[in-house]
């Protein structure tokens, strides 16, 4: 393993042109159909102002085309809740509004056994199992030393001799991505390869020719199956090793055993997915505010405590991922509305985040409102398990961010950049002028 950090630390700095295929948020393959001179924040905004609930797909309601590979599944009667009430409902109660609707979508299907897409006690056994490895001591104490802070350091370190650069692909992609593909053990150009051809095996899979996606998804698993042979031989201190030494255990049914093999790559899959692009998407749209937000990036560079709040306001002002399914498992009343069983509902908590009956001047990023509760990494028993990871992922970087460069600001002789997608919303580009 000799030689290992620096080859990982070596390929964060590579041109590799695969970032800038992966990492274009008017390319991400939940975006397709979707207008990418358009931002769709009002339009949702102003469906829930007409009413908490509505008949129909997000995507119908908005006008935008459902595309072929990548709808959640069979036909079924569709309805979208706005509210924050509404969406409060549709998380809270997984048994009546439940996540395992995910198990139609056929991206989800191909990453295997996940937390994503189960509930009641079997969720809460699998993700209890690994709950530890992603709660904050282990995030502060593990992740931070372990990838995040060197991987920051190196990522802006080697923008110390420029005046201009675009975050999004110089930090924002490369930062996530790097850390949760190292987490699980793969370094040097295993970093990039794996996400692309994770991409290519699941939910890129319907614009590729079967044989392909069916090559990546062999690729992915391969690779998976000897990280797991190697930490079962001599455990490293990474993700896999982790998982491999926890236990699903149900006391009150006597019931205890390690995870299966199926269950260990769906968690590195999703690991992977949720930590590698949300936290791109979320990070360069925090980036962004603080830049149009001139006295809050000049409050954070006296008070580093603001950063939270800064990180945490970007998630309620302008969350990447403003949608989420379920299906209802029994007839329902949801704000006065009838939901009959076997409905596909969306929880558009993007609208319930901006929702005034819950958030004063809910349109305004500030970093000093009142705290409360937002849904912008979900909410209830599927609230994002990599919460606390993502978090410190975009604080340290934040805080890195101000230690070499405190007189940031947008750089003028480029394009305004602009907030775009649906599905999986960001930023089309974070240009900068470092000093």
């Amino acid at each position: 393993m000799t030689g290992r950090n620096s080859n990982a630390l070596n390929s964060l700095m590579s041109d590799n042109p695969r970032y800038a295929e992966m990492f274009d948020v008017n390319s991400q393959s939940a975006n397709v159909g979707v207008d990418g001179d358009r931002d769709y924040t009002d339009d949702m905004n102003t469906l829930r102002d007409r009413a908490p609930v509505h008949q129909g797909s997000l995507r119908g309601l908005l006008g935008v085309p459902e595309i072929a590979g990548h709808a959640m599944g069979p036909p079924r009667n569709e309805m979208t809740f706005f509210s924050y009430r509404a969406c409060e409902i549709g998380f809270r109660e997984n048994l009546l509004f439940s996540s395992e609707g995910y198990n139609e979508s056929a991206g989800v299907r191909t990453i295997g056994t996940t937390i994503l897409s189960m509930v009641g006690k079997p969720h809460k056994r699998l993700r209890s199992a690994a709950q530890p490895l992603f709660k904050r001591p282990k995030v502060i104490d593990w992740w931070n030393k372990r990838w995040i802070e060197e991987t920051v350091d190196t990522l802006l370190d080697r923008l110390l001799d420029q005046e201009t650069t675009d975050l999004n692909f110089e930090l924002c992609a490369r930062l996530p991505m790097a850390t949760v593909t190292r987490a699980i053990g793969l370094e040097g150009e295993d970093v990039i390869e794996f996400r692309y051809q994770l991409d290519r095996a699941t939910f890129g899979a319907a614009n590729l020719p079967p044989e392909e996606s069916a090559a990546s998804r062999a690729w992915v698993d391969q690779t998976l199956r000897d990280l797991i042979a190697e930490n079962t031989r001599a455990p490293g201190d990474n993700l896999i090793a982790g998982l491999l030494a926890a236990e699903i255990v149900d006391e009150e049914d006597g019931y205890k055993r390690k995870l299966t093999e199926d269950e260990i790559f769906g968690y590195c899959k999703l690991t992977i997915f949720a930590g590698g692009g949300t936290t791109w998407r979320q990070l360069g749209i925090t980036i962004d505010a603080l830049m149009n937000h001139r006295q809050f990036w000049d409050a954070c560079r006296e008070d580093r405590s603001l950063v939270d709040a800064a990180v945490e306001e970007s998630l309620r002002w302008r969350c990447t991922d403003p949608m989420m399914p379920r299906v209802s498992t029994a007839d329902a009343e949801v704000e006065g509305v009838f939901v009959p069983e076997g409905t596909r509902v969306y929880l558009c908590f993007g609208a319930a985040n901006h929702d005034p009956a819950i958030f004063e001047r809910p349109l305004e990023y500030d970093i000093f409102r009142k705290k409360q509760a937002n849904m912008g990494f979900g909410f209830g028993p599927h609230r994002c398990l990599g919460i606390e990871v993502a978090r410190q992922e975009m604080i340290v970087a934040i805080n890195g961010l101000l230690d070499r460069f405190p007189d940031m600001t947008l750089d003028p002789a480029k394009p305004k950049p602009e907030y775009r997608g649906l599905e999986h919303r960001g930023m089309t580009a974070v240009p900068v002028k470092l000093r």
